[in-house]
């Protein structure tokens, strides 16, 4: 296993402005610890236990072999399995047939996350293929957990791999927020074995940027740390009530979720490339403009920290908490225990009319002693998302126990304590990123339909780029790999906005003038005639039929711009001149329609429908 470095966490370059001319903080002082790649770090280390527990083949004594020659010498033992090293060795990990995490030798060879498993075994066949599995990454991460509690109380969960907590108290107790940082990756070191990171900044997403380099950014000035970093880096923004876990479905109007990659590509689209760009704009316009759930973004991209939400705290403390008749020993034995727990929790925030985003799970040995860890989670925590985490925790501590060590006795009783409390409907939807479960309802299906009837069952649009609107879209499978792009320029291609529809097979017009005489782009790129009329020769999509632009019907032209001539391949025998058009048509609904209309060779076609 690797060991985490023990060099002092650099302070951020961008910091050491004089303190006096610092701005004040509008975030609570934050410490982000995160294992690199923790999917892989778990997987790997289930790997090399499952290896290590299997009993070794035994050599065949020569003697025994029929028709070998005695020996007196004993049989040599199987050399063992070499310590899989993922800096040196190429390792994969998989989810769901597709690479989401790769070792560095991996990625040398061109096995990239996001591959098929082909592909990557394509690109990497002496690669090590390990398969992702949660239950284990949540159970293991207990052994982060414990550490850090080493050094520092008041430890959250945020998600399996990452940590946070409030730097103030035990940065004070430590001496100072260097001491705790370098304390902080020196018990995770000697207590795990294994690598991580530590952030400290004004408020979680701050910190958490910091973390994979290990900065620390002084006060006041994250805003300053945050403003080179790219647009896309608000994918993993810690938002919404309980500041999130990546892949739950919100239990709360799952209809309103924004999905924060949507977002990211549409402020890519508007040229917003970076959060010093975004938190430069006025808040009032960002708030009228993309409302309260991206204005919620550019908060963070300044530096700030939203408000907490208005917690509601009951006369009466709620607790929920069982006493075990059979002692908690195994993983298996806490599913049974989890759901009655946590249907009891339920019932109780559901009579008081609450909701939790913030739990304290609780747990008494056979010893006396008692062990917590708290969790946080987007949005309300659903009986499911409740039972998830007392399995997993408890998993933890088994884990704990029979790994690392102190031993602890068998678990007697456990106890749920909500932290965080809200009143239910009040809280506005989560922003972690997750699309909802009727996306997910919707990915089943796909996958269920490319598994009956292939791959190309299911396709979906990727931009490859070219001149015309049907090159520039390439259909491939879902969850398939994306063709390359290729690069332009493309003269002559469209300007946006382009047509919302666009014919894979373009259906025939004919364009007219106001004397009945067809209309044609001649060498000059000029128009014969004002076109008057467009008559559909043939029938066409179902779109047009729903238009009234049915075959053998005619349409008045009401108005067109300028032809734009294209020469494709003008330099090769096989070069193509063709010319596009764009027209206001009256449909047979007495509907102003705009088409776009492609002549290649003197014919007329549709080649796209405006909105």
């Amino acid at each position: 296993m690797n060991t985490a470095s023990r060099t002092k966490p650099p302070t951020d370059a961008c910091t050491t402005t004089d303190a006096r001319t610092a701005t004040t903080p509008a975030a609570t002082r934050t410490v982000a610890v995160t294992v690199p790649d923790w999917p892989l770090v778990a997987a790997l280390d289930r790997h090399q236990r499952r290896t290590a527990d299997e009993p070794p083949d035994s050599a065949t004594p020569r003697s025994e072999i029929p028709g070998g020659a005695p020996s007196a010498d004993p049989p040599a033992d199987p050399p063992a399995d070499p310590v899989v090293d993922p800096a040196r060795d190429p390792v994969l990990l998989l989810d769901q047939h597709r690479v989401t995490h790769a070792s560095a030798a991996a990625q040398g060879t061109g096995a990239l996350p996001g591959m098929t498993r082909r592909a990557a075994r394509a690109a990497c066949p002496e690669a090590l293929v390990l398969e992702a599995d949660r239950e284990h990454e949540s159970a293991l991460f207990e052994l982060v957990a414990a550490a850090v509690d080493t050094i520092a109380a008041g430890v959250d969960v945020l998600r399996p791999g990452v940590l946070l907590m409030s730097a103030r108290g035990p940065a004070r107790h430590q001496g100072g927020e260097e001491v705790l940082a370098e304390r902080v990756l020196d018990a995770v070191a000697e207590l795990t074995g294994w690598d991580c990171a530590v952030g400290i900044a004004d408020g979680p997403f701050a910190a958490l940027l910091a973390s994979p380099p290990g900065r620390i950014v002084r006060e006041g000035r994250s805003a300053d740390y945050l403003a080179p970093h790219p647009i896309a880096t608000l994918r993993s923004a810690p938002v919404g009530p309980g500041w999130g876990h990546r892949g739950q479905p919100s239990a709360t109007r799952p209809e309103r979720r924004l999905d924060l990659t949507e977002t990211v590509d549409l402020l890519q689209r508007l040229g917003i490339t970076t959060l010093g760009e975004l938190a430069a704009l006025p808040s009032a316009a960002v708030a009228d403009r993309f409302g309260p759930d991206v204005a919620t973004l550019h908060l963070l991209a300044r530096g700030e920290e939203p408000a907490p939400p208005a917690t509601h705290h009951p006369t009466q403390p709620i607790l929920a908490e069982t006493t075990l008749e059979t002692p908690l020993v195994r993983t298996d034995q806490a599913a049974f225990i989890a759901r009655p727990l946590a249907e009891e929790l339920h019932a109780m925030l559901l009579d008081r009319g609450l909701v939790c985003t913030r739990l304290r799970i609780v747990a008494r040995t056979e010893g006396g002693e008692e062990m917590e860890r708290t969790w946080r989670h987007d949005g309300a925590l659903s009986v499911a998302d409740v039972v998830d985490r007392i399995r997993w925790q408890c998993d933890g501590w088994i884990t704990r126990s029979r790994l690392a060590g102190p031993a602890t006795g068998a678990i007697t009783r456990i106890g749920l304590h909500p932290l965080q409390l809200a009143p239910a409907g009040e809280g506005a939807p989560a922003l972690w990123g997750s699309a909802g479960e009727a996306a997910v309802r919707a990915s089943r299906a796909f996958a269920r339909a490319q598994g009956l009837a292939g791959e190309d069952a299911v396709q979906v649009p990727a931009l490859v780029g070219g001149r015309l609107l049907a090159d520039e879209v390439q259909l491939v499978p879902w969850r398939g790999e994306k063709p390359t792009r290729r690069d332009g320029p493309w003269p002559g291609s469209l300007p946006r906005p382009v047509p919302a529809t666009v014919f894979r097979e373009l259906p025939p017009v004919v364009l007219e003038d106001a004397a009945g005489r067809p209309v044609v782009v001649t060498a000059r790129g000029l128009l014969s005639a004002s076109p008057a009329r467009l008559l559909v020769t043939a029938p066409g999509a179902p779109v047009l039929q729903r238009l009234g632009l049915r075959a053998g019907s005619a349409h008045p032209v009401l108005a067109h711009g300028a032809p734009a001539v294209i020469d494709e391949r003008w330099w090769t025998p096989h070069g193509a001149r063709s010319a596009r058009l764009q027209l206001v048509v009256r449909s047979a609904r007495e509907e102003e329609t705009a088409v776009l209309a492609l002549s290649r060779r003197g014919s007329w076609m549709l080649e796209g429908l405006y909105d």
